[in-house]
C-alpha cells in the first residue's frame, strides 16, 4: 500500500495526501476524484491519498510487538535500544553505501534524483544517526526513509519510558498528544503539527495503543469496526478528526482481516511481510528509474510494472543481504570472525557490557542478525 501510494502520488492528477498535516486543498482534489464516476481515476486516487496510512499500521504492529516481546523480558533498556539500531542500520547502511557510490559515479544519478545536492554528505550523517528527523523543514535525502528516524524514536521512548509503564500512562499520552495536535491545528499552525508527525510524537498515540492491545487483547463486534469504519471515512474530511485518523484506519484493516486468513491470499501476504522491510528500503530507487522512463505508459500499468520490479529487486536485496548475514553467523559461530577482526568483535562485546550482561556467543550472533 505504500509502496503504490509513494509512486501515485507523484502524478499531478491524483490528489496527494494529508499525512504530516492537514491539507484542504488536497481533500478537496481527493473529492473530486471520488465524484468524477471515473473508475481508473477512483482506485489509483485511493492509493495515492489513503496508502499512507500503512505507516499506521507500521507503528501500531511495532508497538503490539515490543510490548510482546519486551514488557516481561530480562534484558536490559540500553541493550533493546542497541538491537533495534542495529536492526535498522542492516537495512539502511547498504543502502548508503549504495547512494554514495551512485553520487560520485560520473553518471545520470540512477537511485535518487536528490543525489546532486552538495549537503549529501551531512544528510547522509543525519539519516545514519536517526536525527534526520529533526530537520523537519526540508525533505533531506532521507526521502521515504524518514520512517526509520521516526522509529528508532519510538524504539527508544519504549525502552526508556514506555515497557514498565501503566496502562494510565499510555491513556494519558494518547489523550496528550491528540490534544496538543488539535490545538495547533486549530490555532493554524501547521508547520508544527507537521514538525510533530514527521517524527515520533505524532505517532505515539496509535504506538500506544498496540501496547495496550497486546497487554490486554479484546474481542472488537463488527457493530463497533463499522463505525469505526464510518468515523475512518469522516476523518478524511474534517480537520479535528484527522488528528486521530492513524487510529480510526485500524478498523478499515480489522474488517478485510479475515479475508487475510483464507489462501490463497493468506500466502500471498505472507510473502509480501518477509520482503517488507526490503520493500520500504529498495522502492525509492526502482521509481526513479520507472518515472524517468514512463511517459508513452499510463499510470496504471506503469504501476504495474513499478510494483513487480519492487518486488523483484527487494527479493533479491534480502536473498543478498540473508546470505552476507548468514557468512557472519557462521563465522561468530566458528570464532572465526574474531581471528579476522578481533577489534570490532570486542568493542561490540564491550559496548553490551557497558549497558547489560556480557554476551556469549550465541547473543552476539543474535546482536548482529
Amino acid at each position: 500500500m505504500i509502496i503504490l501510494h509513494n509512486y501515485f502520488h507523484t502524478f499531478p492528477e491524483f490528489p496527494p495526501e494529508c499525512e504530516f498535516k492537514y491539507a484542504p486543498e488536497n481533500v478537496s482534489r481527493f473529492t473530486e476524484a471520488m465524484l468524477s464516476g471515473n473508475l481508473r481515476i477512483i482506485i489509483l486516487s485511493l492509493f495515492s491519498f489513503l496508502g499512507h496510512y500503512g505507516v499506521s499500521i507500521f507503528v501500531f504492529v511495532s508497538g503490539y510487538g515490543l510490548s510482546k516481546r519486551y514488557d516481561h523480558s530480562g534484558e536490559s533498556k540500553w541493550y533493546i535500544i542497541l538491537r533495534r539500531a542495529i536492526q535498522l542500520w542492516k537495512w539502511l547502511v547498504p543502502m548508503a553505501l549504495l547512494l554514495i557510490l551512485d553520487r560520485y559515479s560520473g553518471h545520470t544519478h540512477f537511485t535518487y534524483a536528490y543525489l546532486g545536492n552538495n549537503k549529501i554528505w551531512t544528510d547522509m550523517l543525519f539519516m545514519l544517526t536517526f536525527t534526520a528527523n529533526g530537520l523537519a523543514d526540508r525533505f533531506i535525502i532521507a526521502g521515504p526513509w524518514w520512517y526509520f528516524g521516526m522509529a528508532f524514536q519510538l524504539y527508544v521512548i519504549y525502552a526508556l519510558f514506555l515497557r514498565k509503564s501503566s496502562d494510565k500512562v499510555l491513556w494519558g499520552i494518547i489523550a496528550g498528544v491528540w490534544t496538543l495536535l488539535i490545538v495547533l491545528s486549530s490555532l493554524g499552525l501547521d508547520n508544527w503539527v507537521f514538525a510533530f508527525r514527521y517524527n515520533s510524537i505524532g505517532w505515539l498515540p496509535v504506538f500506544c495503543v498496540g501496547i495496550l492491545l497486546s497487554r490486554h487483547p479484546v474481542h472488537i463486534s463488527w457493530r463497533w469496526i463499522s463505525l469505526g469504519v464510518v468515523l475512518f471515512v469522516l476523518s478524511l474530511f474534517n480537520r479535528y478528526l484527522w488528528v486521530v485518523s492513524p487510529i480510526l484506519a485500524l478498523f478499515p484493516v480489522a474488517a478485510v482481516l479475515p479475508l487475510a486468513r483464507k489462501e490463497p491470499l493468506q500466502n500471498v501476504l505472507l510473502f509480501m511481510g518477509k520482503l517488507s522491510a526490503a520493500l520500504f528500503v529498495t522502492h525509492a530507487f526502482v521509481r526513479q528509474q520507472v518515472l524517468a522512463h514512463d511517459q508513452a505508459l499510463p499510470p496504471e500499468i506503469s504501476g504495474l510494472l513499478y510494483l513487480l520490479l519492487c518486488i523483484v529487486v527487494a527479493w533479491v536485496y534480502r536473498l543478498c543481504s540473508t546470505y552476507f548475514y548468514k557468512k557472519i553467523q557462521k563465522q561468530l559461530r566458528y570464532g572465526l570472525f574474531v581471528e579476522w577482526n578481533p577489534v570490532c568483535v570486542n568493542v561490540l562485546r564491550r559496548t553490551i557490557r557497558l549497558y547489560g550482561e556480557y554476551p556469549d556467543s550465541k547473543k552476539c550472533n543474535t546482536l548482529l542478525v
